[in-house]
């Protein structure tokens, strides 16, 4: 009998030392964090003129109005008032949230290139988030976007070439172009990530597809229909409210492919007809509103127009001054911040 009750009280011992293990790695387990998604890598859907990996959120109005004015250093600065009277772009964009990861939109401009008065609809749509412990180190959105310009048909902007070439002479015969010619296509794979609490990074390659390769680009050297671009982004936080941003596109393309070539200001090379994007913004948030000021070599806002046609370089003075204004409208909850997409936590009554 007394063996019996002595393995009794070893199976009771057991079970409770057991349940204490029990106890203790719940305990553990709910002091583990869990993997977060990071939050601000970027300020808004955009950095300056590009895209970032940002989302607008759920049922939300993205609403951004963008400026730029003429060169700085030019030589009737004076009489333009530093570029201020002489504006080469300015851009009206709506971007609407249907989830937390995916949005649409659309956006009209002016445009400073060849072809101007570009309306576009556009899709945006994240695939990945990065989490606060790394355990996936980036963030992942792609973009893509249809273009079409708005200017009135006529034989010096949209035709069709064609070259035929003899001994000595070069004979160029034009046709009157059809809609399509009208029409640009822009996808992007957005990969960003947010290396410290200050520090932000991203990565955006590009194709470009134009269906009218014109007569500007052309005299310029020889051109191509699709083109291929990285785009390189960093913001720098300085305080809460305020960062400093940076943009520079570069063009992917073999030698001689087209008249775009790699770092013509580093190499000195002042008549170039291309230069690559390089834009520099100071960054604050006031209140709702992200106002951006920028100086930048692009005449053009958006990708389809300042990509292939950006011909002025920082060497020669030929950077202006911009800004950017956007503003998020929030529907449905209202008390859902339109910023985190989360409703503010409530605070605890006093017993």
């Amino acid at each position: 009998m007394k063996k019996i009750y002595f393995l009794f009280a070893c199976l009771i011992f057991t079970g409770f030392v057991r349940a204490q293990d029990s106890v203790v790695d719940d305990i553990i387990n709910a002091e583990k964090p869990k993997h977060q998604n990071t939050a601000y890598t970027f300020k808004g859907t955009h950095i300056i003129c590009g895209e970032s990996i940002e989302m607008t959120k759920k049922n939300a109005l993205d609403f951004r109005v963008v400026h730029r004015f003429g060169n700085i250093a030019d030589k009737n600065a004076g009489h333009t008032l530093a570029g201020f009277y002489a504006i080469s772009d300015v851009l009206f964009s709506f971007d609407y949230g249907i989830t937390d990861d995916l949005s649409v939109g659309t956006e009209f401009s002016k445009g400073a290139g060849p072809v101007q008065e570009l309306y576009n609809v556009h899709l945006k749509y994240r695939v990945l988030k990065q989490t606060t412990d790394f355990h996936i180190p980036v963030s992942i959105s792609l973009y893509g976007n249809a273009t079409v310009s708005g200017m009135k048909l006529d034989p010096f902007t949209f035709q069709k070439w064609r070259y035929t070439t003899t001994d000595t002479v070069t004979h160029i015969t034009t046709t009157h172009g059809s809609v399509a010619h009208r029409f640009s296509y822009l996808l992007q794979a957005l990969i960003g990530c947010k290396a410290t609490d200050w520090l932000s990074l991203q990565l955006s390659p590009t194709f470009l597809w134009r269906n009218y390769v014109g007569p500007g680009a052309i005299g310029a050297g020889q051109d191509r229909n699709g083109i291929f671009f990285l785009g390189l982004s960093a913001r720098a936080k300085l305080t809460k409210r305020q960062a400093l941003v940076f943009e520079y596109f570069l063009p992917i393309t073999r030698g001689g492919a087209t008249y775009r070539e790699y770092f013509p200001m580093l190499k000195g090379n002042t008549h170039s007809g291309y230069y690559p994007c390089l834009n520099i913004g100071y960054e604050v948030e006031t209140g709702g509103h992200v106002f951006t000021v920028t100086l930048t070599n692009t005449q053009g806002l958006k990708e389809n127009d300042f990509l292939p046609f950006n011909n002025a370089t920082w060497a020669k003075g030929e950077f202006r001054l911009g800004f950017t204004i956007s503003r998020v409208f929030q529907f449905g909850n209202k008390n859902i911040n339109p910023w985190t997409g989360k409703e503010p936590k409530k605070k605890k009554k006093a017993e």
